[in-house]
């Protein structure tokens, strides 16, 4: 083994390692800034069907799209659920009716586009920290090659 092989190959762990870090801060530092809240985007974001349960708790609520508070089922049984434990509508978040008359969370759909641009910019940090380590490699190398002759 000569000096150029470990030389390279410490650089190229050192280069690896520091990549990991900064494209991790990056990520997380998106995150952050988006103040997108994931345990309100990946859980699941249910209402009462009445055709798959039982309302056992009716409340009043502001619902977007409507005039006044309106009486919402706020606490169900769901059939399809074995477990029998009580759905409850989430705390804090705004309901909205659509054109049907159907209720849905508000924050929701503008949730969506915000984890589709953290997906994106999640891809784009990966692909230019992988295009950095092949360049900063490559140069690296290239300079072992030139000392060496």
């Amino acid at each position: 083994m000569t000096f150029s092989e470990s030389g390279f190959r410490w650089f190229r762990r050192g280069i690896t390692f520091s990549l990991i870090v900064v494209c991790n801060v990056m990520l997380l530092g998106a995150l952050w800034v988006s103040g997108l809240d994931l345990d309100f985007v990946l859980t699941d974001s249910e209402l009462y069907h009445p055709e798959s349960g039982h309302c056992v708790g009716v409340a009043w609520t502001e619902v977007s799209g409507v005039e006044g508070p309106i009486r919402v089922c706020s606490e169900w049984l769901d059939t399809t659920d074995p477990t029998g434990r009580v759905h409850t509508l989430r705390a804090g978040e705004p309901l909205a009716m659509s054109t049907e008359g159907n209720l849905y969370y508000a924050n929701l759909r503008s949730a969506d586009h915000w984890v589709l641009g953290l997906l994106l910019f999640t891809v784009a940090v990966v692909y230019l920290g992988m295009r950095t380590k092949r360049v900063l490699l490559t140069w690296y190398e290239t300079r072992l090659r030139k000392q060496e002759s």
